[in-house]
């Protein structure tokens, strides 16, 4: 009896253009295509054809290539069995495409986010075969549906194109405020040759765990096609150290076998930092007539998972954070958008270095947000080896969408597919309805009612899409993955779409909306900060690599050419803002590159100390997580990414690493104001008090040394200085101290706050210094800087307070740092690690550096 067999077509392919639509005819005949997966723009440049759409300005030279229709094919060989069903599997089709087989139509497929199976059981021929995939132009395709439909979105963003709310596709490749237009086609993921006669079409695993017993049960469940009386399946459950655990035969009824584990002395899978992330393996075997003809096989992690909404002391709404095996969790990461416009040239080496850099910067939990794609196996593999806690969005984005049934089918469809290839991941935490669609249908007066209950009602308004999430996504999800938070939209919850005492917020009234002072951070936190951020510019050298074909004057900040690497709408004002409030710079291009990153590291040490402050305990968790928008770019970009295309990291990389350490430290400079009379505007005493606080997210309490110290910036003399042993309670922020600001010696010199906590040894835990703001009132001493560098080791002092010490190596990719950005104070000799440097040599800036 013959078994099932899975042959991925791999080799072979070709491509080439059919017809042309305002471009010459091609007249190249077919192409060998550049890898497999791909997509058209890589074949085009990998025959020259096109130049790469991220140097200079080639993305104009390319947008020829989204409304033209490609053809790709590949022939293959196919064994005759009898009594066996074979398949054609394509795991992603980029979007609109027509598959044939030996000139027949085997499928048509208007989805890029969907797995499509073609029964070929009788196309398929007995020896060479040619398999061809027409891809029609997704930009005409969605402008026809908007004209046909006459579909009108009320909500709906300037920046890209109306028609990307009808199709399935990326939103990204649209446009974005951070991302080129370039529309792709192609078969995006692999494609798959199956034979059988019968398979395990799902194999699924719901656990539950005692955490106090140390016990977990695991019921498992196998669905299988073409089932016949008889078949048996057999469950294996192995331990993370690879030993086995249990064993069961279970017979096959009405095409589903189901057993239940009991699993002692069970290893439960946390988050990073919060514990290891052991991985139990079940294997399920479709037996027939004694033999295995399938098999399949998950990972799972032992672990629960709880979102806590409830009623909260002392303030307004409710809580908003997770909770895994009953330990409440301070969310503390990223955005996640894909970590390449050409998503098939992500290889699982590159998504390990970025999702090891999440790890290495103590984030443990990123969003994979909306407008781009369900990412792939890989990714979730490695965010539960790493312990990363992932919030996934449906693929919804910045719009009103269509609901109506077709529509609604295509979505049901989509959902089902990518839940049942994703739900054994323990890393996924939450499902989100969407990103920012709520927030569109508000701001651009919909005729949405929060207040109306009928859900056939939300389908009549100008905001229908609000049945797929309140409804359908949730009904689904419920069927699915019961044990899965799901959540309506980011933001959403409360009274409006924004409210910051329930559910989750965007908060972009810093840099978006009405651009106000990064200093109102802290002020203007919520429950959980799903997204916020400060664009910055990349690494001089990542600057340098889509310059290559400029001209010497295309080098300076306000360029043509840098400027179109900046997608923000108004990115000059919104830049210039923050800038000219907060410092003095140049425009010569390395300084300006740091002054932008300064920025940003001072903006996100703003928001992430003051609204870590605000986890105080059970019952009081004012504020339940931050997520930075973005941790990475898909191209060279002027962005809020913290790392940026090539893998290089920001400057804000290093202080948001220390700024949500699992022991953090905070002020922060309170100004108190008392007229001495009545009606007074000329007689106002002012004091200054210099508030502190730890944030210990560890499941232990801990003990160190507390130093706080004053120093006068242009003479660097020691104002203040006290030292206390200070306990920190676990999982929890402390208030440490409350004093007033010492004055100086010298009359309105600027005093600089410094704190640290250390071990009895003198190891330093954590750090924190507090400036006067802005900088840009502060004239800068020059310090006795001294640097010491001894084989990977970097260590700097200084006799006066420096602001924003940056190390930089030539050879930028073969050089990691583990801290930079430093603040220093004198007596404080910091040392940082440069991994590859031997001898390398090493420069390095400050705020008010000549």
């Amino acid at each position: 009896m013959a078994g099932y067999t899975n042959q991925t077509l791999r080799s072979g392919w070709e491509f080439k253009q059919v017809g042309a639509t305002e471009v010459p005819e091609w007249t190249c005949g077919f192409l060998p295509v550049a890898q497999f997966p791909t997509n058209v723009h890589l074949d085009l440049m990998a025959h020259d054809k096109i130049p790469d759409p991220f140097i200079g300005l080639n993305e104009y030279k390319v947008q020829w290539v989204g409304e033209q229709q490609w053809l790709y094919r590949t022939t293959f060989e196919c064994p005759s069995v009898s009594g066996r069903k074979t398949i054609l599997q394509f795991d992603g089709l980029d979007t609109f495409a027509i598959a044939s087989l030996n000139g027949t139509k085997i499928l048509e497929a208007e989805n890029m986010h969907r797995i499509f199976r073609a029964d070929i059981t009788g196309t398929v021929e007995e020896g060479v075969n040619v398999l061809e995939i027409l891809f029609d132009s997704a930009i005409i395709r969605g402008k026809q549906l908007m004209k046909e439909t006459g579909f009108k979105p009320v909500g709906f963003t300037s920046s890209t194109d109306k028609s990307r709310l009808l199709v399935r596709k990326a939103q990204y490749h649209y446009a974005w405020n951070w991302g080129p237009e370039l529309t792709t086609c192609g078969p995006w993921r692999p494609i798959h040759l199956e034979q059988y006669s019968a398979r395990i079409s799902d194999l699924h695993a719901k656990v539950e765990i005692s955490v106090a017993d140390k016990t977990s049960s695991i019921s498992i469940s196998a669905e299988v096609e073409g089932g016949k009386e008889g078949d048996i399946i057999k469950y294996a459950l192995t331990g993370p150290d690879g030993a086995s655990i249990s064993t069961s035969s279970v017979k096959v009824t009405e095409n589903k076998a189901t057993d239940r584990f009991e699993v002692h002395d069970a290893k439960f899978w946390w988050p990073v930092g919060y514990g290891e992330q052991p991985l139990y393996t079940i294997d399920a075997h479709l037996i027939r007539e004694g033999i295995n003809i399938h098999q399949r096989s998950r990972k799972l992690g032992l672990r629960t998972v709880s979102l806590v909404q409830r009623p909260i002391v002392d303030q307004p709404g409710t809580s908003f954070f997770f909770e895994v095996n009953d330990v409440p969790i301070f969310s503390s990461g990223s955005n996640w958008c894909p970590a390449d416009h050409f998503v098939p040239r992500v290889t699982p080496e590159r998504y390990r270095t970025l999702l090891q850099m999440v790890v290495d910067g103590n984030q443990n939990m990123l969003r994979v947000w909306g407008g781009a794609i369900y990412e792939d196996d890989v990714f979730y593999d490695i965010c539960d080896e790493l312990g990363i806690l992932v919030w996934n969005d449906f693929m919804f984005a910045c719009g009103t969408y269509p609901a109506d049934e077709d529509f609604r089918g295509r979505i049901t469809e989509e959902v089902e597919d990518n839940i049942k290839r994703l739900r054994h991941h323990p890393s996924i935490v939450a499902w989100s309805g969407n990103n920012e669609d709520y927030l569109f249908a508000e701001l651009f007066h919909t005729s949405y009612d929060i207040n109306d209950p009928d859900p056939d009602n939300w389908l009549k308004t100008t905001f229908p899409a609000r049945y797929i999430y309140e409804k359908m996504l949730p009904e689904i999800c419920k069927k699915l993955i019961p044990d899965t938070p799901y959540h309506p939209g980011s933001p959403w919850g409360g009274k409006y779409f924004n409210d910051p005492t329930i559910g989750d917020t965007h908060m972009w009234e810093v840099w978006h909306h009405v651009s106000r002072p990064w200093q109102e951070y802290p002020k203007l936190g919520s429950r959980f900060i799903s997204e916020f951020g400060i664009s910055s510019l990349p690494h001089l050298d990542t600057i340098e690599s889509f310059l290559i074909d400029s001209p010497p004057s295309e080098r300076h900040p306000n360029s043509r050419t840098i400027d179109h690497h900046n997608k923000e709408l108004q990115h000059e004002r919104k830049m210039a803002t923050y800038l000219v409030e907060n410092f003095k710079y140049g425009f010569g291009l390395e300084e300006y590159i740091y002054i932008t990153q300064l920025n940003q590291a001072e903006a996100m040490t703003c928001a992430l100390r003051a609204w870590r402050r605000e986890w105080k305990g059970t019952g009081k968790e004012y504020c339940g997580g931050s997520l930075i928008w973005q941790f990475n770019p898909t191209w060279q970009v002027t962005s809020k990414a913290l790392v940026d295309y090539f893998n290089r990291p920001k400057m804000s990389y290093f202080t948001v690493k220390r700024d949500i350490a699992p022991i953090s430290l905070g002020m922060e400079r309170k100004e108190i104001k008392t007229p001495r009379s009545e009606f007074t505007r000329a007689f106002i005493d002012t004091e200054t008090r210099i508030l502190g606080w730890a944030t210990n997210v560890t499941l232990k309490p801990v003990s160190y040394l507390l130093t706080i110290k004053a120093f006068e910036l242009s003479t660097g003399k020691e104002l203040f200085s006290q030292t206390k042993v200070q306990e920190l309670g676990a999982n929890i922020t402390t208030e440490l101290f409350d004093i007033e600001l010492p004055r100086p010696c010298i009359v309105d010199e600027p005093v600089i706050m410094s704190t640290c906590l250390q071990t009895e040894q003198g190891t330093t835990i954590a750090r924190c210094t507090n400036w006067p703001q802005p900088y840009r009132y502060i004239n800068m001493p020059k310090p006795k800087l001294v640097i010491g560098i001894d084989g990977d080791r970097i260590s700097a002092r200084a006799n006066v307070p420096v602001k924003g010490l940056a190390f930089y190596v030539k050879d930028v990719d073969a050089v990691s740092f583990d801290d930079n950005m430093l603040d220093l104070v004198p007596g404080d000799v910091q040392e940082i690690v440069a991994r590859g440097l031997n001898g390398k040599a090493v420069t390095w800036r400050y705020y008010g550096m000549e």
